[in-house]
């Protein structure tokens, strides 16, 4: 079973002026999945979990560019007055999803949230990006921060965001407790520029953080192509408690910030995966990072729910073939990943 988690004030991080991330992306999912599913609210006073994972100054900051009215605090990330509320009960919603999950109550659980988060660091822009790329708290990251601190000694977080999670990686980078897996558009052609196959963790980290940097135009099958030689083995081979899930459907071949050309089926693909992965973990939370399509991320979320709650669902798309010369580039990709991947895990 399969609940999510979701509260209105979410739609109280609201834009100065005409911007892609806005109230409409999760009202338009809640509107079409929050009447036959079981919804819990996000946990209050989370403070303390903030602070486990980013620097006090920079929480002070984002509480003060609040009082402030509506403001950028880079050139692609706002601040209004009720951000403060929105992005601390996004970390809610996730601390939520964890607890049902782990008390046996719910398989799955999915975090309807905003602000997204997976770009934020310790102090906010990470790895040197150049903007905080419209986050401001890491939701997943608190999640697992918090998870660890509630019993769990192996996290697994899977980015399937079009964009490097450069926020999730700064923070687990030395830690073995957290495996972090990022597919996404090659960083030398998107924001924010980070990501690559060679990033692998340092320390005790070392062997932890996988990278999959894909080109431009990557399509249905050289994706789960990626997943099947890549992830989901090493995903197996690490035996997480618990996985978390950085859902972005910006990936999906109608959304425009991006430059990835999947349909539906590749995120089909991953729930059913991660749906018979459940045995071997306490379960999954997917929490929403980007997408900006309204239809995608309805359908995509309708899609989700359906298929944690095992119910037979039919793709309403095509699986979309990758261009050869764009293929030949995404199996070169995957034979670098493995060669590098391979002084930690099994892959062939």
């Amino acid at each position: 079973m399969i609940g999510i988690i979701y509260d209105d004030a979410h739609l109280e991080h609201k834009p100065p002026r005409s911007h892609i991330e806005n109230p409409g992306r999760v009202l338009a999912i809640i509107r079409s999945v929050g009447d036959y599913i079981a919804m819990e609210r996000p946990i209050n006073n989370i403070d303390e979990w903030l602070l486990r994972v980013h620097d006090a100054n920079y929480v002070k900051q984002i509480d003060e560019a609040c009082g402030m009215g509506y403001v950028f605090i880079d050139a692609d990330t706002y601040v209004s007055p009720g951000t403060c509320k929105a992005a601390r009960h996004a970390v809610g919603a996730v601390l939520r999803g964890i607890d049902k999950v782990l008390n046996g109550e719910w398989n799955a659980a999915y975090a309807i949230v905003r602000p997204p988060g997976h770009h934020v660091g310790h102090g906010g822009r990470a790895l040197m990006a150049p903007t905080q790329g419209f986050c401001i708290f890491n939701n997943v990251a608190i999640g697992a921060v918090y998870a660890i601190e509630h019993g769990i000694s192996r996290v697994a977080i899977l980015d399937i965001d079009a964009h490097h999670g450069n926020g999730t990686q700064e923070i687990f980078y030395k830690d073995p407790k957290v495996l972090y897996i990022s597919l996404h558009q090659d960083p030398l052609t998107i924001y924010p520029g980070t990501g690559f196959i060679d990033d692998v963790g340092e320390g005790e980290g070392e062997g932890f953080n996988v990278n999959v940097p894909l080109p431009p135009f990557t399509a249905d099958d050289a994706y789960m192509s990626a997943l099947n030689r890549i992830v989901w083995p090493i995903i197996r081979e690490y035996r997480p408690q618990l996985i978390l899930v950085s859902l972005g459907f910006d990936a999906h071949m109608l959304d425009n910030i991006a430059n990835l050309r999947l349909s539906l089926n590749t995120y089909a693909h991953v729930f059913k995966e991660l749906r018979d992965i459940i045995g071997m973990v306490r379960g999954v939370v997917f929490v929403l990072e980007g997408g900006y399509n309204y239809d995608t991320l309805i359908r995509g979320s309708r899609l989700l729910i359906n298929i944690m709650n095992n119910k037979d669902t039919e793709v309403d798309e095509d699986v979309i073939q990758t261009e050869p010369r764009i293929l030949a580039r995404v199996n070169s990709v995957i034979k670098d990943v493995i060669n590098v991947q391979r002084n930690y895990w099994n892959l062939t």
